[in-house]
């Protein structure tokens, strides 16, 4: 199997990890702001979960990414919108 054949067969990056990874946060350092433990996010970023934050979290998210929440993909402002 080639590279090319390998790197298909991998699950695209989830939105989360690619804001995540574009801020340069580890999991571990956005896990403390949030004030979550690094395997919810990991759950978040990995099985595809729905991040379920409060409104004060993913304000810190936005912060710590340094995104608008109005600049956020839908696939994630949806969530939110609903808890507010």
């Amino acid at each position: 199997m080639t590279v090319e054949q390998k790197r298909q067969q991998l699950p695209p990056k989830s939105v989360l990890k690619a804001l995540r990874e574009n801020a340069g946060l580890s999991q571990e350092q956005l896990a403390v702001y949030l004030g979550i433990a690094v395997s919810t996010l990991r759950r978040w970023e990995n099985e595809g979960m729905e991040p379920s934050m409060t409104r004060n979290q993913w304000q810190v998210f936005c912060q710590s990414i340094g995104v608008s929440f109005d600049a956020l993909p839908q696939s994630l402002a949806a969530p939110a919108e609903a808890n507010a």
